[in-house]
C-alpha cells in the first residue's frame, strides 16, 4: 500500500510540474509591454494604464485631456496585468505625446500615471 501511495504522489507531482506555466521574465514582459503600447498607438488607441484601487477613480477634468490629446485613462483597478508593467508601457506611450505634442502635455497628465 505504502509503495502505491508514494508512487501515486510521484505522478501527482510530475502532473503538476508539466502543467505548470513558467513565470515570465522581466526582460520578456518589458518586450510585450512595449509592443502592445506601440500596437495601441498604431491602432489610434494610446492609452495610460493606471493602478488604482477597488473601485476607479476618475478626476475632474480628465476627459478635456483626452478628448485633447486623444489618448485615454484605463484604470486597471487594484489587480494589474500580470504580462504587461504598467510603467514601461505608459513609457512609450508618453515618448509618442512628447513627439506629437511637445512636453506641455505633461502639466496637464494626471498625477498618478505611473512611468512617465
Amino acid at each position: 500500500m505504502k509503495k502505491y501511495t508514494l508512487i501515486w504522489m510521484i505522478l501527482c507531482l510530475i502532473s503538476v510540474h508539466l502543467s505548470a506555466k513558467p513565470l515570465l521574465s522581466a526582460d520578456h514582459i518589458k518586450t510585450e509591454s512595449i509592443k502592445q503600447a506601440n500596437a495601441d498607438i498604431k491602432n489610434g488607441k494610446p492609452k495610460f494604464l493606471i493602478q488604482g484601487g477597488i473601485a476607479s477613480i476618475r478626476i475632474k477634468g480628465q476627459e478635456l485631456f483626452e478628448q485633447k490629446y486623444g489618448v485615454v485613462y484605463q484604470d486597471l483597478g487594484c489587480v494589474g496585468p500580470s504580462a504587461i508593467r504598467i510603467e514601461d508601457y505608459n513609457k512609450v506611450v508618453a515618448s509618442f505625446m512628447d513627439k506629437k505634442y511637445g512636453k506641455a502635455w505633461r502639466k496637464e497628465v494626471r498625477k498618478d500615471v505611473q512611468g512617465i
